[in-house]
């Protein structure tokens, strides 16, 4: 990784915008108190994800999942999964620039 691309991931970090980023999130089991997480997180304004990937998670088969939310949301996020014992195998950014708005749930 050069030092810009660096540099410019770890601007994120400082990044107190509402500014919504796509993000994926790989972790390891799912079901109802993951979607839970996941619905909590919509209840806060630019965050969105698609209703039918939440309804996969709470069924228990869906253990990968695409959101937008700002940047600050995503320790948060990985706070929540880990208090419930839910294992996170990746988190990975997907745009560095914002992301148009897309279903809220």
């Amino acid at each position: 990784m050069s030092d810009p691309d660096r540099e410019t991931l770890e601007a994120l970090s400082r990044d107190y915008s509402d500014t919504p980023r796509r993000c994926l999130f790989v972790f390891g089991s799912s079901g109802e108190p993951v979607a839970e997480i996941f619905r909590q997180l919509l209840q806060l304004p630019h965050s969105t994800i698609d209703p039918q990937h939440l309804e996969e998670m709470a069924a228990g088969s869906r253990c990968a999942v695409t959101i937008s939310t700002p940047m600050q949301m995503v320790p948060e996020i990985v706070r929540s999964l880990s208090r419930i014992n839910v294992a996170i195998y990746q988190v990975t950014l997907l745009e560095d620039r914002p992301s148009p708005e897309v279903v809220r749930g």
